[in-house]
């Protein structure tokens, strides 16, 4: 790990150091060598402390020489970082400039401040190189661990085995016919036990889903806001909380809640204060609702109700412990039979007995076992590091066994899970863009670093670190999350080494004076952030109302995240080093000037987050920063920024979203967009010539987004441009539902890979599923028309299933089309006929029809067998019918509905 700060380090002193400096500015001659010198004697260290590392020698001497060696790291950092800051080198009008400090008799006092604090830093490492020699720490450790590559194992979720006893008690008293009155059943273990997995296969089991017609999964942790828990539960029951109190929540959902038969579960609740609020909007209306709630203390349990005695979840027995680790431990290809593999078996069995029957810590260290090679010396070395006492920490140790074992830059990417509040669901792309900018991804060959951090992400993940929550279409992670006790190991060995800490009250703040990274939980932060934390935190994180700050103070700040409320501007003007910055706050509008010609200024910004935010056009300002790789602008503002004039600059601009054309491209030579890899653009009124030059130049983009125009594919030819291969995702949107314009497809108008196609105010010229089930690697299709077309049917009462076909569509689903499709929405289109053949779409899971009358269910429905949800929106009776059968048919199948061009949302267990 000290190895990924010092190379940060060294990359400073290299910056630092350049020829250009010392050319411009004579004085840097004098401190040139202590610099050079400095940066060597940090090389030898890196090596010894990537040895240590290696190793996996725990030795207190050897810590402590380590902690000392980051410690020197850091204030390299700082000096170096200020030093930069404040040399008049970097200043305009130096030489004019120097004339006049030079009258005052100071203008060499920052290089003698400079040379200072180089000597202190030679002091301290001179002390700690004697006290290596001195203890003979360097002796320590001749043996390493073997290091392997990773193999990508499937993982997945949490698994389970085991449990399905406790799941057919617990779905016993939830569907007790003996007792009507509202009753709260609990599981009751430790952290690691395994109880959100077995109340998530209790609440998916078909007895559960037919008996209860809403269900709500609310997640508490540690530190919860009371408020924000209400919320959440009123969001569940299509309750717009915007602006409301908890008075005024609380009654509308016990009005709600009063109507129905409910399920709540209230997973990881840890104080019995909670129940006790939760309680009092709760009704009882004596029809056999229930509340599950997990918890790691009985007395909670007992608190909430005692109609049921608690469910204490028992450690997984030592046949089910075996199980549980080969599954995650062995990959597919190699069983387990007699012979050399018997070794193997043997050793397996005490990997296994180690975990003391808990299902996290047999997921983790399988899947590190999966990722080492498969024989007996890789087994039996990691084997014996693992010299445990039986003190009932196994869990915990077993888990920073595999973090020992992660190779040095994955180990800080995974303490960045420390800042986000515990059971946050984060956002992938903004994690990898947190990272890129902390420096803490290396650069490999042929990968830009947000690729390489998205590489690492599905490594933690193969490793059982963190979890996939949600995936894009292609796979990739989209939301990710990890376990409460994971986070607590990242917490402690982030704070261990001063790499991050958290506050979560303003006590907290005396912690962390020495903090380079702070993430606050704690909202109404109304104080300035400058009278708590060190002046040399290079990163803010904030998880709540953050308004009245002031970062002026902070001058080497490299990230601020997550800003939300009225921010005064000079305090960002402090910090001219800034790589991340994102903001929501409808600030930006009412000083666009002032923060553009801020923006402007900023020669290390990388990413600019400002989707949150409400902002005018903001094109003088923000292309003329070079370093910028992602800008993510906000889709509603009271004036769209037009994209670059030119592009020539933008080397390094990754993302752009979302951006209106910008005119001048029609007369400029647009030179070959390089490194842009995802682009959303607002093409209102552009002639098509103009839009395919455009589109002429997207080498390597495999998003792109075009909207409020009325787009022609067979004019443009998609399917010809450098994009071609490599597209994945393409949105077209009509934003003008009046000019609604025929769809009619092509062979070869489409790019042949993409995996997600979103297209939005089309109405159907042709049935375009003969081209489309065509797309091999085509994973999710969306088409909308319209938002609203005429119902045929309405005129008739809902009494006939008869009504006006002029101008509807019959399409065809053939046998074989569609291989890979897993989602598939057709809203608001006129379609008379849907005939679905037998093998075709065989892997769809997730169907939504709405607004298309006078379709009829398509009798081939009833054959996707791998369909999991199902969403059909019908205007008679006899339609309702039919959906009705389809769920009796299919027990398993579940209906949801679905926000426009957003992720499913579960309303209803069938």
């Amino acid at each position: 790990m000290a190895e990924v700060l010092l190379n940060a380090v060294l990359g400073k002193l290299a910056e630092f150091a350049v020829e250009k400096a010392f050319q411009k500015f004579q004085p840097l001659h004098g401190i040139r060598k202590d610099v050079e010198r400095l940066s060597r004697e940090l090389i030898y260290i890196k090596e010894f402390i990537r040895d240590a590392d290696e190793k996996h020698i725990v030795d207190h001497r050897q810590m402590r020489w380590v902690n000392d060696i980051m410690d020197i790291a850091y204030q390299i950092e700082d000096v170096v970082d200020i030093f930069l800051l404040e040399c008049p080198e970097k200043l305009p009008g130096m030489r004019a400039r120097l004339k006049r400090l030079a009258k005052r008799g100071t203008q060499f006092s920052f290089i003698s401040q400079f040379q200072e604090e180089i000597r202190l830093i030679q002091e301290r490492m001179s002390e700690i190189e004697d006290y290596k020699r001195k203890y003979r720490i360097d002796s320590l450790g001749k043996d390493k661990v073997p290091q392997y590559d990773p193999k990508l194992v499937p993982i997945g979720d949490l698994e389970v085995v085991g449990f399905t006893t406790d799941r057919d008690n617990i779905v016993k008293c939830l569907l007790d016919e003996t007792n009507r009155s509202l009753a709260v059943v609990s599981i009751v273990g430790p952290g690691g036990l395994g109880k959100t997995t077995l109340a998530r296969k209790v609440c998916n089991s078909n007895d559960v889903l037919q008996r209860f017609g809403k269900s709500i999964w609310i997640t508490i942790s540690q530190k919860y806001d009371l408020l924000d828990v209400l919320r959440k539960i009123a969001q569940n029951l299509t309750i717009d909380p915007t602006g409301l109190h908890g008075i005024e929540l609380g009654n509308l959902i016990w009005e709600s809640l009063e109507k129905k038969r409910y399920l709540i579960v209230l997973d990881d609740v840890w104080t019995e204060e909670l129940w006790v609020e939760i309680a009092k909007v709760m009704p009882d209306t004596k029809n056999g609702s229930r509340i599950l709630i997990t918890t790691r203390f009985a007395n909670v349990a007992k608190r909430a109700d005692t109609t049921y005695d608690h469910y204490e979840l028992p450690v997984l027995d030592d046949k089910h412990s075996l199980e549980l680790f080969l599954k995650k431990a062995i990959p597919k290809r190699h069983k387990f039979s007699d012979g050399p593999n018997a070794e193997l078996y043997s050793l397996a069995k005490e990997f296994a007995a180690k975990c003391k029957g808990l299902p996290l810590a047999l997921v983790v260290l399988g899947s590190l076992l999966s990722t080492r090679a498969y024989n007996f010396h890789a087994w039996n070395d990691l084997l014996q590091t693992m010299s445990w006492k039986d003190d009932g920490s196994e869990c915990i140790k077993i888990i920073a066994t595999s973090y020992d074992n992660l190779p040095f830059a994955k180990k800080l990417c995974f303490l960045y899970f420390a800042a986000f509040p515990e059971d946050k669901k984060i956002d992938a792309k903004l994690l990898q863009r947190l990272w890129v900018a902390e420096r803490l991804i290396p650069q490999e060959e042929r990968r830009t670093l947000e690729e390489t951090a998205a590489c690492f992400l599905e490594d933690l993940v193969q490793r059982s670190m963190v979890q996939a929550s949600e995936r894009f279409p292609d796979g990739s992670v989209k939301y990710c999350l990890v376990h409460d006790v994971l986070r607590d190991l990242a917490v402690q060995k982030a704070k261990e080494i001063n790499f991050l800490m958290v506050c979560s009250k303003p006590d907290d703040w005396k912690y962390c004076t020495k903090a380079r990274r702070v993430a606050i939980h704690y909202s109404d932060v109304n104080e300035p952030i400058g009278n708590y934390a060190s002046p040399n935190v290079r990163s803010l994180l904030f998880f709540g109302d953050s308004s009245k700050l002031d970062f002026s103070k902070y001058k080497v700040l490299r990230v601020l995240g997550n800003i939300e409320g009225e921010v005064k501007l000079q305090s960002f003007k402090g910090s001219p080093h800034l790589r991340y910055l994102q903001l929501k706050t409808p600030w930006i509008r009412h000083n666009e000037p002032e923060f553009g010609k801020w923006v402007k200024s900023m020669n290390y910004l990388e990413t600019l987050d400002l989707r949150s935010s409400r902002h005018g056009d903001l094109s003088r300002w923000i292309w003329h920063v070079k370093s910028v790789r992602h800008v993510l602008l906000s889709h509603i503002t009271s004036g769209m920024t037009p994209g670059p004039a030119t592009w020539g600059d933008l080397t390094n601009l990754q993302t752009l979203t979302d951006v209106k054309y910008n005119e001048s491209w029609e007369t400029s030579e647009l030179p070959n967009i390089t490194e842009l890899r995802e682009l959303g653009i607002d093409i209102d009124g552009i002639p098509e010539k103009e839009v395919k030059i455009l589109l002429g130049k997207l080498k390597h983009v495999v998003y792109l987004k075009m909207e409020r125009n009325i787009i022609d594919l067979e004019k443009i030819g998609t399917g010809f441009f450098p994009f071609y291969e490599n597209l994945k995702s393409l949105v077209l949107i009509n934003n003008r539902p009046k000019e609604m314009f025929p769809l009619v497809l092509g062979n070869d108008m489409l790019p042949p890979h993409l995996i997600e196609l979103k297209l939005k105010g089309y109405k159907l010229g042709s049935d375009p599923m003969p081209v489309l089930e065509k797309l091999g690697s085509l994973n999710t299709l969306q088409i909308y028309g319209a938002s609203k077309v005429e119902n045929p049917l309405a005129t008739q009462n809902n009494t006939s299933d008869m009504g006006s076909t002029r101008n509807a569509l019959r399409i065809q689903c053939s046998a074989g089309g569609f291989v890979l499709l897993e989602e598939l929405v057709l809203e608001s289109l006129m379609l008379e006929e849907w005939k679905i053949e037998m093998g075709s779409m065989p892997k769809l899971k997730r169907l939504s029809v709405m607004n298309c009358a006078p379709l009829r269910v398509p009798p081939g429905l009833i054959h996707l067998d791998n369909l999991q949800y199902l969403n059909w929106a019908t205007y008679t009776r006899t339609y309702l019918g039919a959906i009705s059968n389809i769920f009796e048919q299919r027990p398993n199948l579940r209906n949801w509905s679905r926000d426009q061009f957003g992720d499913f949302v579960s309303i209803d267990s069938v």
